[in-house]
């Protein structure tokens, strides 16, 4: 989930499941930030499989957002101009050929500057759009906040208090959000949250996923803006390509596999960068509410995290300064040659015998024309 400050945008709240039926989805959390002309954007792509009632997005924000929802398609259409690539090497036969493999897999109302006060929490915006009911609120205390949010049919846990008490003293609002639909649900519609300033930095408060994740969270962030993105706060890690061959079953695994150990070597704060490209307005153009970008360029960002290491949240800043990645990742060869001895034995005879047959051609020409005029 993000949230942003008025020089950053910030990312990664909470998603809540209350009962054990409901599961949310946080094995990758995917983020999209567009920073255009005038205002900032995040799509956030949620996964959840539950009871409507049981689900809750808590996303700490600076400022009063305009809420909506995105295509699903966003997603896709992201991934496959950014997700790395794997290229395989020439087949070792005796013609050999290349082989390339790629990895893939409403009413509302708001804008008031006097806030309504209820309970200690104070709320500026709400409404309804697509299957989500939402509203924006802000209070000093974070046990008078949590208790507002479970009042008002919010499915979020007793601990939320805790987690959220950081932003309560950075005098953040909140967004808060659950289905208003009923039953069960299976597919969300991406968050597109929209803010009237243009963010310098991206920063991404981790803490409250904290709280959504049993292992392991990968977390993907692109960032579309005029010019690349980097890394602020975290190491910057590497996916060397000799570490993964083409004798892997899953390169997809084997990748995230290298990624997180490197990040775990980096102190549990380490960073990839897959992907650094300007792209073309038609790319994610039509799936996009602001395209006022100009010369568009996007940044991808991988890392990974563990509950204890969900302490220090990443930031980005631009870095004109940085080189261009491509999503092209070669596979280490480990296979073995194959034996070609036949075709060795095969190419020697045509060269040894196909020079010698013009020859005897020409040899049974000659003696077949001075055949011809000895009996004439």
């Amino acid at each position: 989930m993000l949230l942003f400050l008025p020089v950053s945008a910030q990312a990664c709240g909470g998603l809540f499941a209350a009962t054990s039926q409901g599961r949310v989805s946080q094995d990758t959390e995917r983020l999209l930030i567009t920073i255009g002309a005038q205002k900032t954007t995040l799509y956030e792509q949620i996964r959840y499989q539950g009871n409507a009632h049981d689900f809750a997005w808590v996303l700490p924000v600076a400022t009063v957002p305009t809420v909506n929802t995105a295509s699903p398609a966003l997603f896709n259409q992201l991934e496959m101009v950014t997700a790395p690539r794997f290229l395989e090497p020439p087949a070792k036969n005796c013609n050999s050929v290349d082989i390339m493999k790629s990895l893939f897999d409403n009413g509302t109302y708001g804008g008031a500057r006097a806030p309504a006060s209820s309970s200690k929490v104070d709320i500026y915006s709400g409404g309804s759009v697509g299957p989500f009911t939402y509203q924006v609120i802000r209070s000093d205390n974070a046990g008078a906040l949590t208790s507002w949010l479970q009042s008002h049919q919010y499915a979020v846990p007793a601990n939320t208090s805790t987690l959220i008490q950081p932003y309560v003293q950075n005098h953040m609002y909140f967004l808060a959000m659950r289905l208003r639909t009923q039953g069960n649900v299976t597919n969300i519609a991406p968050v597109q949250v929209t803010f009237p300033t243009v963010m310098k930095q991206v920063t991404i408060p981790i803490h409250l996923a904290a709280a959504d994740i049993q292992q392991r969270m990968r977390m993907e962030v692109s960032i579309l803006a005029s010019q690349r993105f980097g890394s602020q706060n975290y190491q910057d890690v590497r996916v060397h390509p000799a570490t993964i061959t083409n004798a892997d079953p899953d390169p997809v695994q084997k990748y995230h596999q290298i990624a997180d150990s490197a990040i775990q070597q980096a102190g549990g704060y380490g960073i990839v960068t897959e992907y650094a490209q300007s792209i073309s307005s038609y790319e994610l153009g039509p799936y996009l509410a602001d395209n006022s970008i100009s010369n568009p360029y996007i940044t991808r960002f991988y890392t990974s995290y563990t509950p204890t290491l969900m302490q220090r949240d990443p930031t980005f800043v631009a870095r004109p300064d940085l080189p261009n990645l491509s999503t092209m990742i070669p596979l280490k060869d480990v296979s073995a040659a194959p034996d070609c001895t036949a075709v060795y034995f095969r190419d020697a005879a045509c060269l040894t015998v196909f020079p010698i047959i013009p020859g005897l051609i020409l040899i049974t020409g000659v003696i077949w024309l001075w055949k011809k005029r000895k009996h004439s």
